[in-house]
């Protein structure tokens, strides 16, 4: 079983995300359509878009025949910073205002208040574990809590003063801290811009602070947990958690070949085994990689600048999306240290995609956009080298690969689109909704929603999804629970106004955090039976 939750919130750039996935991650807010971006407005080559060159000083023949449109930047999702975390029995919510952290059985609906320090202001749970770790703005520390059915065992950890960010390993043996300028806490002050804290967890935790390169602005793991990479302004700072000390320097590892590079936005993508750093940035048209273990750069030329950067599960290769030459490039990353990379380049022919995500099995990539009037997506299938176009109802706003399927989620955005003057074209554009799509049949479901969807929670077995609805009229909020197999939908009515949602997997239950003058959340069966609601304690204050 496999669940996962994202809220939408939109950022106007394409960056490396913390860890995973990002999320990086309140309510969302919507993207005011742009005055241009329909698809009638452009002209485009052969529709057919399965042909192909070897990249490596060949310019693609897709170049010739596509004439780039008039479209907006394209825009991500990022997950907000507060949201409650959710472990295989409990949900984890801090309560800044009581120094608690509100602890949630799904079994039981048994509520536990945990003293945890000064303003606790963000939790993230231990992957696989009932256990949670919660910065405390007030002492500057973490405090470090593992749940039983008997009670919690807690540990104060030192942490570098005013870090707002934590980043956990995918096997749970370490995390690491810092403070991330692009998202402060209101009334925090800024933290150190080259500081960060490695977390050894278990039994006896230790704690490690470390210097790094200036800025940091993401984490990612080796999938092993064995490195952990800082990218920061300067490079990719490596670090070891089984070794490293505290008052280390974790030198950073160059990016470009000049030193005096300044990018105004940049991309980093480091592949699961640790082997490479991909680079995307502004003006730059191509690829850079560096071979991390060698230090050593490569580089890879592009009719144009790549507008987003993805890679396959396993590192063996990554895919960039350039839109305004209608192109994406498979490119081959080796084992070994190389000055050139080599790609496969694919004509999208009419087709408009500034975006992708690839599914966990790297079989499928979902390519998109988020430019406002174009309604269309894509699948790519990496080993027949084929894109597969479908045509869409609305303007997508954020797409979601449900992990352990072979199914994404597009939210909407209202935008007027082609045939905008039928009547019914017109009504469906200015709704919200989402679409249910899958990806190997290419059959997509639209489902109109009556408020714009603000929060998804998924899991993989059944294969389900819940979609938060709050009514900003404050009169009819609830729930969109979707069947992923048959694509059949419902509402659950809630009494107030939908904030975050968990899987908890042992408990098959979803926990739906609501804004409430003592604090609710209503337990979703996963299966048949009841929902049950806990009322009674205070997000922001008092507890009882």
């Amino acid at each position: 079983m496999r669940s996962t939750f994202i809220c939408i919130t939109v950022i106007a750039t394409l960056s490396g995300g913390c860890g995973s996935t990002s999320a990086s991650s309140g309510a969302g807010t919507s993207w005011s359509p742009g005055a241009n971006g329909s698809s009638d407005d452009a002209s485009y080559g052969d529709s057919a878009a399965s042909s192909d060159s070897q990249y490596g000083g060949t310019d693609s023949a897709a170049a010739d025949v596509y004439t780039k449109p008039d479209l907006p930047p394209e825009k991500e999702k990022d997950y907000d910073f507060g949201a409650p975390e959710g472990s295989p029995n409990f949900v984890y919510i801090p309560a800044a205002g009581t120094d608690n952290l509100v602890k949630i059985s799904g079994a039981s609906l048994q509520v536990t208040l945990v003293e945890v320090g000064d303003r606790p202001i963000l939790a993230k749970t231990v992957p696989g574990h009932d256990a949670v770790l919660v910065i405390n703005a007030g002492s500057d520390d973490v405090a470090y809590v593992r749940s039983s059915a008997t009670g919690d065992t807690i540990d104060f950890l030192p942490i570098s003063p005013h870090a707002n960010t934590l980043i956990v390993s995918p096997d749970g043996t370490s995390a690491v801290a810092f403070y991330d300028h692009a998202h402060p806490i209101p009334g925090e002050p800024a933290g150190s811009l080259q500081d960060v804290t490695l977390f050894r967890l278990g039994d006896k935790p230790e704690v490690a602070h470390l210097a790094v390169g200036f800025h940091p602005t993401s984490v990612a793991y080796r999938k092993d947990g064995t490195q952990a990479f800082v990218v920061t302004d300067d490079g990719v700072c490596v670090i070891h958690p089984a070794t490293a000390q505290d008052g280390d320097i974790v030198p950073p590892i160059a990016l470009s070949k000049d030193p005096l590079d300044k990018p105004a936005e940049r991309e980093v993508q480091i592949t699961s085994d640790g082997a490479w750093a991909i680079v995307r940035q502004s003006g730059l048209n191509g690829l850079n990689a560096v071979h991390l273990a060698s230090k050593k750069l490569a580089t890879l030329a592009l009719n144009a600048a790549p507008t987003d950067l993805d890679l396959l599960p396993d590192g063996s290769a990554a895919l960039a999306v350039v839109r305004d030459t209608g192109e994406v490039a498979i490119v081959t990353l080796p084992a070994d240290p190389t000055e050139v990379l080599e790609a496969t380049v694919l004509s999208t022919g009419s087709l408009i995609a500034g975006l992708a995500q690839i599914t966990e099995d790297g079989k499928t990539a979902l390519l998109y956009t988020t430019a406002a009037g174009i309604e269309q997506a894509a699948t790519l299938d990496f080993a027949t080298k084929t894109i597969a176009p479908v045509l869409l109802r609305k303007t997508v706003d954020l797409a979601l690969l449900v992990p352990g399927t072979r199914k994404a989620i597009l939210v909407h955005s209202p935008a007027p689109g082609p045939n905008y003057n039928d009547a019914t074209e017109k009504f469906v554009d200015d709704s919200e909704g989402i679409t249910l799509y899958d990806l190997d049949t290419g059959y997509t479901k639209l489902v109109l929603t009556p408020v714009r969807a603000t929060g998804i929670a998924t899991m993989a077995t059944p294969a389900l999804a819940w979609l938060l609805l709050p009514d900003p009229a404050n009169l009819d909020h609830g729930v969109l629970r979707a069947n992923l197999k048959q694509f059949q939908t419902e509402i659950i009515a809630l009494g107030s106004p939908p904030e975050y949602a968990r899987v908890l997997e042992s408990a098959q239950v979803v926990a739906v955090t609501q804004t409430h003058p003592s604090g609710r959340v209503t337990f979703l069966p996963v299966g048949a039976g009841a929902a049950k609601t806990v009322t009674g304690y205070e997000l922001n204050g008092k507890a009882h």
